[in-house]
């Protein structure tokens, strides 16, 4: 009996077997998950062992380039459940190359973010030499027949013991060996690519149906009675912010001191839910999904979107006479989709004037932001300009959450920005940060924080009663922060110093203050352009009343909420 053959084959089987499987046990909480074998890589090896047409430098190169192309669809499974607690969709994630790239290297510098990158793209390299080797070597082991009985018998040990996993799972407990992810994810992939093609004209029929093209001219949005209207979205802002113990305590509290704010400035403020189309990032999906009234859940889908004929909320403003500005501080390339949104100006980074530095990923802070649009947009008085639609894209609570830009008092010292290069930054560099998991949540803490409180200074100094001023979160937190929630709700608030403007909202579920309830309605995404248009855009030529007397029915009305 061949024994050294024997050994020197299973070594071989069952190392390649590991490496196939392990990318798709992580992450894990349990040890023993990392001890796995991939039943196709053993089956495949057991080919090359006992078919003799099999044997040959081009099947070699054939299987090869099937595990390196496995390790790809591994890592970026990995990668995207991370990120985004969602599956991969290779045909649909390919664009999210480009976003790593600004991710790392923004994070850890070009160099470092470089050498990340160049290590990511090393595994599938890695893995098809290592695969040649191994094949190679198995081939040339299975001349010996004892090697050839040993490939079968191990090849249906792990069959055995995949069929068994499925069937009888409690005898496995938390520990199941067997792993047919390789299979499954190819396969998915496959099944993904060939749906596409039934997407678009399912899309092309909803896109097409718009029940606000209906409403007068003279109606659209009459109800605001010409008051500004700001939609700012706060990054990764979700549900987990509220809920999960280890955020909840320092959000709750911002809310409360937010609440507490809006009330000493005369202000009024409404909270509630909308559910996502996505999580843990893809945010520009989020913004159409509102925009357009459309599910928005997908890159195909938004690039169907953006070449289509959709009527999206900003058009409707414009419409209805208003001036209808985006501010975009994340975007530092040409962004052609821009152009079906159609605003009256679009400002991204570079057209904001901004002199300061950058903090890590982030271009510049919110609080900038915010005062380059009460700048250039709000500088004279509401009669003297047109009313303004401006819908915002905020950052300061962007992975990687840290640096943070401190928050300056005094609005009017701002200027160009150039003031931020004399203040220390808050907060530890990304690069260390991200190498311990509890710090990298004390981090997303601590950003959202300063997003809400760069919101509750801005509302106290600019939100009147000229003002609707929207704040809502775009998705939760990535995976790493958000843990294995389902949930993709996001909160919603709203703020006006005329209390008129929140009788919509009410009726629509909201809840008096800056805290949601649990119980609240969870509304899409999707139907929050229909609710705004209709909501403020009367049924008859009457308009919202203003009086003192329509404010204390609604507060009224509010108490019983």
């Amino acid at each position: 009996m061949p024994v050294l053959p024997i050994l020197s084959y299973l070594l071989l089987a069952l190392g390649l077997a590991w490496l196939v499987a392990l990318p798709f046990r992580l992450p894990t909480e349990w040890p023993t998950h990392l001890v796995a074998f991939s039943v196709e890589a053993l089956i495949v090896l057991t080919a090359l062992a006992l078919v003799p047409a099999l044997q040959s430098r081009r099947v070699r190169h054939l299987v090869a380039a099937l595990v390196a192309l496995t390790a790809v669809l591994a890592l970026g499974d990995l990668m995207i459940r991370l990120a985004l607690n969602r599956p991969l969709n290779l045909t649909l994630d390919l664009p999210l190359v480009r976003a790593l790239y600004d991710l790392a290297t923004g994070t850890f510098g070009l160099w470092g973010g470089l050498a990340l990158l160049a290590g990511l793209g090393l595994i599938p390299l890695a893995a098809y030499g290592l695969t040649m080797l191994a094949t190679r070597s198995v081939q040339r082991t299975a001349r010996h027949p004892g090697v050839r009985a040993a490939a079968l018998l191990l090849a249906l040990t792990g069959g055995t013991a995949q069929i068994l996993q499925a069937e009888k799972p409690e005898y496995f407990g938390t520990y199941w060996p067997a792993s047919t992810s390789a299979g499954v994810t190819l396969a998915s992939q496959w099944t993904q690519f060939r749906t596409l093609r039934t997407v678009e004209p399912a899309f092309r029929t909803a896109e097409a149906e718009d029940g606000l093209r209906d409403i007068p001219q003279g109606r659209l949005l009459a109800g605001l009675n010409g008051a500004d209207v700001v939609l700012a979205f706060i990054e990764s802002y979700g549900e987990t912010a509220l809920a999960d113990p280890l955020y909840a305590p320092r959000i709750g509290a911002r809310l409360e001191g937010f609440a507490a704010t809006a009330k000493a400035a005369g202000l009024h403020a409404a909270s509630g839910w909308l559910v996502s189309s996505i999580t843990g990032g893809q945010s520009w999906l989020a913004h159409a999904s509102v925009l357009s009234g459309l599910t928005i859940d997908s890159q195909q889908r938004y690039d169907l979107l953006t070449t289509g004929s959709r009527r999206t909320l900003e058009r409707y403003f414009a419409k209805a006479g208003y001036r209808t500005v985006a501010f975009e501080p994340a975007i530092t390339r040409p962004w052609p989709a821009g152009d079906f949104f159609g605003f009256d100006a679009t400002l991204s980074a570079a057209d904001m004037g901004y002199r300061g530095p950058a903090f890590g990923w982030k271009t510049m802070p919110d609080q900038f932001t915010l005062h380059r649009f009460e700048q250039t947009e709000r500088r004279l008085p509401a009669g003297e300009r047109p009313p303004v639609f401006a819908k915002f894209s905020l950052i300061d609570s962007h992975a990687p959450f840290a640096p943070l830009a401190p928050l300056v008092a005094d609005w009017e010292r701002l200027g160009d920005g150039a003031l931020f290069h004399d203040l220390p930054p808050e907060g530890e560099e990304p690069d260390s940060l991200w190498q311990d998991t509890g710090r990298l949540r004390q981090a997303y803490a601590a950003s959202l924080d300063r997003a809400l409180q760069v919101l509750q200074s801005y509302a106290a100094r600019h939100v009147d009663d000229r003002t609707l001023l929207i704040l809502l979160g775009d998705h939760q937190p990535p995976g790493i922060i958000a843990g294995d929630t389902e949930s993709q709700a996001v909160p919603i608030h709203v703020l006006s110093g005329d209390p008129a403007l929140l009788a919509p909202f009410l009726d629509w579920g909201f809840r008096p203050g800056m805290t949601p309830a649990p119980d609240q309605p969870q509304p899409p995404m999707a139907a929050f352009r229909d609710f705004l248009v209709q909501g403020f855009s009367p049924q008859d030529d009457r308009r919202i009343a203003r009086s003192g007397a329509a404010a204390v029915e609604l507060d009224g009305a509010r108490q019983s909420h």
